[in-house]
Order: C-alpha cells, then sequence, then structure tokens
C-alpha cells in the first residue's frame, strides 16, 4: 500500500468518526436521565428504531466476514444470510411488542416482572454479558483487520482505537447517540454496498451467471462453491439444521437487539420498526451474496492470499479491484471510503453491545451485590446510569484485552454465530415461558439459563473451533443448538416444576400473570415516553 492511500484512509476515517463523535456529544444533553441513558427517552420513531436494529445486523459480521465466507464457501455461506432474515419473524410475532410493554431497561427486567427474584437478574446478567463478549470480540477483530490492512496501524493499536471510540459513545451519549451512529452508517453503509454491487455486475454486463461462471473458474473450491457442503459437508444435515437455527433463533435471544424496543414509544412502533428492518437487511444481504462471488471472480488465482486465511478482507480486497487496483488513485480513494465505513459500522455494532452489557451491570448487577434499596426511585435511576458509564469503559478495557489475545486469524462470522448460540439457548426459552406459561416461576428461570449457558460454552469447547486436545474435535457441529437448546428449554420447564411442587404457592403466581397477560397484550402499565 502506498504512502498516500494510508493517510487518505486515515483522513475518511477520521472524517466519518468526527461525523458520529459530534453526534455523540450532540445527544449528551438528552442521555443525563436513566430512561434517556439506557433507553433513549423512549422517543425513537419506527423508521430509526428499524434502522438502528438493522444496523445491528448489517455490520462487520456480514460485510467483511460474510463475504470472505462466501468467497471460500460459497452457497454455504449465503445458507447464513439467509437465515438471518428469518431471525427477525420470531422477534416480530413472540416478543416485539410485548418486551416493549413489559420491560424497562434491560433483559432481566421481564424475566424477574413475575417474581423479582435477585437470582434471576444474576443469571440474566452473566449470559447478557458472555453473549456481548463473543459479538465485541468478532467485532473488534475486524476492526483491527481492517486498520492494520488500510492505513498501517498495528493490529493491537488499530483494536484500542476502536475499543476507545466505542467507550466514548456509551459514556457520552448513551442509547440516544448509540441509535442514531447506528442509523447513520446503516444509510451510508446500504448506498455504498449498492454502489459496490453494481461496479461488480457492470464488469460482467450485468449478468449475474456470468458472475457466477467466473467465480467456479478463479475460486479455490471452483464448482463446489456453487453446492452445498463445503462448510456443512462432514456432519450433513444435522450441522446446517444446528447452524440455522442457532441465527434464525438467537436473535430473539439477543438482549443489545432485544432492549431497542424499549426506546420506541409504544408497542405499534416497536413491530413497524421490524419491518424496516426485514426490508433493509434483505436487501443488504443480497449484495453481499453479490459481493462474495463477485470477489471470487474478480481476483483470479491468488485472491486466497489477498483476502486472508479468515477471509475477513474480502470485501476491501474487492472494491480495491474495482476502483482500478492496488496503487491508482481510485483503488485507494475506494478502499478508504469503505475501511471508514466499515470502521464505523464496527464501533456502532460494538457500543450497542456495550450499552447492552454496562446496563445489564447497573441495573441488575450492581443493586443485587450491594443489596440496594429503591427507597427513592429517581435518585436510583441517577445512580444506575452513572454506574453504567463507568462500567461501559470496563467492559471497554477488557475486550481490547481479550481481542488482543485472541488475535486476527478467526472468521468473525464464526464469532458472531457463537454468540447467536448462547443467546437462543440461555435467553429465549425462558423469555418465551415468561410470557406465555403460567407456571413458569424464578427457578424455572435460573435452571434454563444456567444449563443453556454452561451447555454452550461446554460444547463449544468440544468443537473444531476451540478444541484444545490432541486429534479431532469430539464433536463435529459446528454450533452445536440443536443439542443445547433443547437443554435451556427442559431444565426451565423441570426447574419451574421442581420449585412449584417444592413450595406449593399458585394464588400470588396466578396473580402476577394475569397482570403480565393484561400489560403485556394491552400496554396498560407499560413505561411511558419521556418528554424532551
Amino acid at each position: 500500500m502506498t504512502g498516500e492511500a494510508d493517510y487518505l484512509a486515515i483522513a475518511i476515517c477520521s472524517a466519518v468518526i468526527s461525523l458520529t463523535l459530534w453526534v455523540t456529544f450532540a445527544a449528551s444533553r438528552r442521555s443525563r436521565s436513566a430512561t434517556g441513558f439506557f433507553a433513549a427517552g423512549r422517543s425513537i420513531t419506527g423508521w430509526q428504531n428499524g434502522f438502528a436494529i438493522a444496523g445491528e445486523f448489517i455490520s462487520a459480521g456480514s460485510f467483511l466476514g460474510t463475504t470472505g465466507l462466501i468467497f471460500y464457501k460459497g452457497v454455504d455461506g449465503a445458507v447464513i444470510l439467509c437465515t438471518s432474515v428469518v431471525s427477525f419473524l420470531p422477534v416480530l410475532f413472540l416478543l416485539a411488542e410485548k418486551m416493549r410493554n413489559v420491560g424497562k431497561y434491560t433483559l432481566a427486567d421481564v424475566l424477574v416482572f413475575r417474581t423479582g427474584a435477585r437470582q434471576v437478574r444474576v443469571v440474566v446478567a452473566l449470559s447478557t454479558i458472555v453473549t456481548g463478549t463473543f459479538v465485541l470480540l468478532a467485532q473488534l477483530v475486524a476492526a483491527g483487520v481492517l486498520l492494520e490492512s488500510v492505513s498501517g496501524i498495528p493490529f493491537g493499536l488499530s483494536v484500542v482505537v476502536a475499543g476507545s471510540l466505542m467507550g466514548i459513545y456509551v459514556f457520552v451519549g448513551g442509547m440516544l447517540a448509540t441509535t442514531w451512529v447506528q442509523v447513520i452508517k446503516s444509510s451510508i453503509l446500504s448506498v455504498l454496498a449498492i454502489i459496490v454491487c453494481l461496479g461488480i455486475l457492470a464488469k460482467f454486463g450485468f449478468s449475474l451467471p456470468s458472475v457466477l461462471s467466473d467465480a467456479t473458474d478463479n475460486a479455490a473450491a471452483g464448482d463446489a462453491i456453487l453446492t452445498p457442503g463445503l462448510i456443512f459437508g462432514q456432519t450433513g444435515a444435522i450441522n446446517l439444521i444446528s447452524y440455522s437455527l442457532a441465527f434464525a433463533l438467537g436473535t430473539a435471544g439477543m438482549a443489545h437487539i432485544l432492549i431497542r424496543f424499549f426506546t420506541v414509544p409504544e408497542a405499534a412502533t416497536a413491530r413497524k420498526s421490524l419491518g424496516w428492518t426485514v426490508a433493509l437487511c434483505s436487501a443488504f444481504y443480497l449484495i453481499v451474496i453479490v459481493m462474495g462471488f463477485g470477489t471470487a471472480a474478480l481476483l483470479g488465482p491468488d485472491g486466497a492470499d489477498r483476502v486472508g486465511a479468515g477471509g475477513n478482507l474480502a470485501a476491501p480486497t474487492l472494491v480495491t479491484e474495482l476502483g482500478g487496483g492496488v496503487g491508482t488513485v481510485g483503488g485507494s480513494i475506494a478502499l478508504a471510503m469503505v475501511a471508514a465505513v466499515a470502521f464505523a459500522s464496527i464501533v456502532a455494532v460494538v457500543a450497542g453491545v456495550v450499552i447492552s452489557a454496562a446496563g445489564t451491570f447497573a441495573h441488575d448487577v450492581w443493586p443485587t451485590v450491594t443489596r440496594t434499596k429503591a427507597t427513592d426511585t429517581e435518585s436510583t435511576d441517577i445512580r444506575e446510569a452513572k454506574i453504567a458509564r463507568y462500567a461501559a469503559v470496563a467492559f471497554s478495557i477488557i475486550a481490547i484485552g481479550l481481542t488482543m489475545a485472541i488475535g486476527d486469524s478467526t472468521n468473525i462470522t464464526y464469532f458472531m454465530g457463537m454468540a447467536f448460540m448462547v443467546a437462543g439457548s440461555a435467553h429465549l426459552p425462558s423469555l418465551l415461558l415468561s410470557l406465555n406459561w403460567r407456571r413458569f416461576n424464578s427457578t424455572g428461570a435460573v435452571w434454563g439459563i444456567s444449563v443453556g449457558l454452561a451447555s454452550t460454552v461446554i460444547s463449544l469447547m468440544f468443537t473444531e473451533a476451540l478444541w484444545l486436545g490432541s486429534g479431532p474435535a469430539p464433536l463435529t457441529i459446528q454450533l452445536p443448538v440443536i443439542i443445547t437448546m433443547p437443554l435451556g428449554l427442559a431444565a426451565a420447564v423441570i426447574g419451574s416444576l421442581v420449585a412449584e411442587r417444592r413450595n406449593g404457592i399458585k394464588s400470588d403466581r396466578d396473580e402476577k400473570f394475569a397482570e403480565m397477560l393484561v400489560r403485556a397484550e394491552t400496554g396498560i402499565g407499560a413505561e411511558l415516553a419521556e418528554a424532551h
């Protein structure tokens, strides 16, 4: 890379980041209260929230990681994108409106509505932080690789820059700033992706079959990239089903996605926001599929050397080629633009995850550990917002350290899959039972979340990606959610029944469930929007 290209990339990245920082400091004036910090004052409109939720998916995991995955693995990589779009349906039909009506700031608010149990808050907080850690690692690896490739900044320093920025977004601007940064980067990234897609098609006379034909000629896997099996071939249908379930159902348990429904004024807006999300993500994912095969078609036989072992540099390498190649002015400008927008995308996503983890710590863990009682709601909320800000800084530092430890060779899409697996196994069963099953109780929540989390972490240690023993990994299923999700569900049901038989409490349970049902379905008693 030439020196001019390095400075150009840094300049454009700085311009985009400066815009997002300006938005962050402008939003800080409306983020001083707890509702403003955690839920953006519940003032976000449907399209804004839709773009913000889409921003969590239109990220480094899809733009960088999945482009590289399709470059190497073809059709199997595209399957992952399709399941990501399907994943919004469970959220829409089962959770969105009920979550908005029942919850306040965090995922635990929904699960403790009927019990008020402190231990539920602790286990939810633990699983939320584990889920967020996987997402943070995926995004920060992408940030480090990206900055290192376009500007010459070492991987470690690149990670520090990204981690510091995400801490600033949350500490200063809270959820409102994070939301607006997501909206801005989703809009810019979508426009940029359209331009890249048109550039690819223009190279082949706007003929997608021609793109696919050249892709099979130049790809290392040859014709195999157009047939299933490169990722899921060893264990066949079971591996494919389990991998797809992780993405399709995991979204409905991702805390940093679900808390976005607390930012809108009422449940109807929560439903509308998902319509915007599905439309934006569907169009973007179709473009990513074209980009993946277009990379294989345009880079030629030496493409694997240029995109790296993990494939995370496929998109930057592709746009450089479209702009005229390495060393050309057009290639440098194209690379700098993609790097700037992708970097902003990464930082926005990690900011959303950090505010979820920090909010969980401040709202769920800290009062439980210190045994704080909410004698004064207003002062308690202000204290929680203050604690969350400092927790965000702490999480940023921890995430930076972990990312440096794992390095830059892992495909980030797989890390995202781990996060979805934890969410689907630990959170989703308990959420659905809490909102719909009268006999569900705090013991069921603790058992379900604990078993779902533990089984996920343990099973992942026996997969190929994390296996530390000698010889082949015992589990050939890459994301064994097909095992862990039923375990989490069974533990939640059994725990509830055991506690009911042991305690014999029924009247309070029925009364609280009826109250929650009315609130979830009608919105009566739901948290109100904050006036500005």
